[in-house]
């Protein structure tokens, strides 16, 4: 069965529902719908999105998700983008998915770790948690769910700090979502962006999605979409063409 589809080189982007809604379609298109399509017919784009998880949640999956007996060879990269939850404001509530700081530095560190082992040379891309529009995101919660899950923007920049202090001690790629959608200005730079306060609109995903291949062409310029003759470089579309076939 393994045999029965020719397989192609994969990406796998691990994250929380940020990820796990990238797929999005309609006006919403998401940030993952959008890195598929400029790798149709070069690499597999695996989305392992998990919506309301934390980086211990995230530890404890990763023997399911990044099984031992994983190809290195078969992966071009893997996003890591974890802390939005993390990030959330600690207190006594239920279902409170705050994770220390602290902590949730050295989970960042026994995640990349981990699929270092597993795929060795692979490129890993962290990305910061996005900026939060407290306003939006209290009202969403109200509407929905009838109570409040708190976070704030400087919580929010805070933990990304954390995540390129990481990167850089790991070697490993940084995409800054948090300053991408302008979360170091004020709301009224960012709240475009964001769908309802915390999760991305069709503005943030296309914001994420460029600042995502900016750091590929930049940071692994052999591993971003080939798309013209002139590109020295990069994954080029497998197979011929149609017209050369005719």
């Amino acid at each position: 069965v393994d045999n029965m589809i020719m397989s192609r080189p994969a990406i796998i982007l691990f994250g929380d529902s940020i990820t796990q809604q990238g797929f999005s379609a309609a006006a919403n298109s998401g940030w993952v719908g959008l890195l598929s399509n400029a790798y149709t017919r070069r690499a597999d784009v695996l989305n392992r999105g998990y919506s309301g998880y934390n980086t211990r949640h995230a530890v404890n999956l990763l023997p399911t998700v990044f099984a031992k007996e994983m190809n290195p060879k078969s992966t071009l990269f893997v996003t890591v983008f974890f802390g939005a939850n993390d990030a959330s404001l600690p207190g006594e509530r239920e279902n409170n998915q705050h994770v220390p700081i602290e902590e949730y530095e050295q989970n960042l560190r026994t995640i990349v770790t981990d699929i270092g082992h597993k795929l060795k040379e692979t490129p890993i891309i962290l990305i910061t948690p996005p900026p939060l529009d407290e306003h939006a995101w209290d009202k969403y919660c109200r509407e929905e769910f009838d109570d409040l899950s708190p976070r704030s923007n400087e919580q929010s920049k805070l933990y990304g700090e954390r995540v390129k202090l990481v990167a850089e001690e790991m070697g490993c790629s940084i995409v800054d979502s948090f300053s991408l959608l302008g979360g170091n200005g004020d709301v009224s730079a960012y709240e475009k962006s964001l769908e309802d306060g915390l999760h991305l609109s069709a503005k943030g995903n296309q914001l994420l999605y460029d600042g995502l291949m900016d750091v590929i062409k930049r940071d692994l310029p052999e591993l971003a979409p080939k798309v013209t003759e002139d590109d020295l470089t990069g994954i080029a579309l497998e197979g011929a063409l149609w017209k050369e076939l005719c």
